[in-house]
């Protein structure tokens, strides 16, 4: 089920060789203005993640999938509604939903609700025959006390990987200050090295909502870096910023055009 990025293709024009991912969290943006981002900058959009439980409730989410779909780009659900209906429903009104909506892209978190090792791997190895599973790693509570250490990151990281996760999502909400990153927006750098140097590093997806991660990233791991929960209202920000054609990144790129 693999495509080939958009943001390849676009760079790959002017010799350019970003192998990046650009995901999108969609907060309930109203369909007409969904539909005008999604049209206009498809180009620069891999996969649009409908937040939360949002699609439960959000009466345009049938239409926004469609488009997502016309344009070649990868609708998903957050990795709430997967606990969500782990908590309410069990696996299989988990899985019996997503066939429902007709979803081929699914998110998996164990943030919110505790899920031991043994199943959250069981149920990535049976979804990943199936499906294309991303697996998000870091807790939402923004209490110290129920943070992940830096040793665990690594070991939840590398359960996921080697459950068969296509993608491991580094947590830091929609806020851009929480799991990897501090309520101050200070990035726990050693931290996301120990993983990079465990696992590939275009296999991770780091959700990066604001600039200054954004930047930070980009320069630590390269203008190919996976960046997630990214604004609609962004896209073009973030791919300058890719391509050195903002001042934060300008000094570090080559010229391309």
């Amino acid at each position: 089920m693999e495509k080939s990025s958009p943001s390849i293709a676009l760079n790959n024009q002017y010799g350019v060789s970003m192998h990046s991912l650009n995901h999108i969290l969609d907060v309930g943006t109203p369909f007409v203005i969904f539909e005008a981002y999604v049209s206009s900058y498809h180009k620069f959009i891999d996969f649009i993640k409908f937040g939360w439980g949002s699609a439960l409730i959000d009466p345009e989410f049938e239409s926004k999938k469609e488009i997502c779909e016309r344009f070649g780009i990868k609708p998903l659900l957050g990795g709430t509604f997967f606990e969500y209906m782990i908590h309410h429903h069990g696996f299989a009104g988990f899985v019996k939903k997503i066939e429902q909506y007709g979803l081929q892209y699914v998110e998996l978190s164990r943030g919110t609700i505790d899920i031991d090792d043994s199943l959250y791997a069981s149920y990535i190895k049976q979804l990943s025959s199936d499906y294309y599973v991303m697996s998000e790693v870091g807790r939402k509570s923004s209490d110290p006390s129920q943070a992940l250490a830096p040793s665990q990151w690594l070991a939840h990281c590398e359960l996921s990987s080697d459950a068969g996760a296509s993608l491991v999502v580094l947590e830091s909400r929609e806020s851009g200050r929480s799991g990897y990153v501090s309520t101050g927006g200070d990035v726990n750098a050693v931290m996301l090295d120990s993983i990079s140097n465990s696992l590939p590093i275009n296999s991770l997806l780091f959700e990066a909502p604001i600039k200054s991660v954004q930047t930070f990233l980009i320069k630590r791991y390269g203008a190919s870096v996976n960046l997630g929960n990214l604004s609609l209202v962004d896209l073009l920000a973030v791919q300058s910023l890719r391509l050195g054609l903002r001042s934060d990144t300008l000094l570090e790129s080559k010229a391309i055009f």
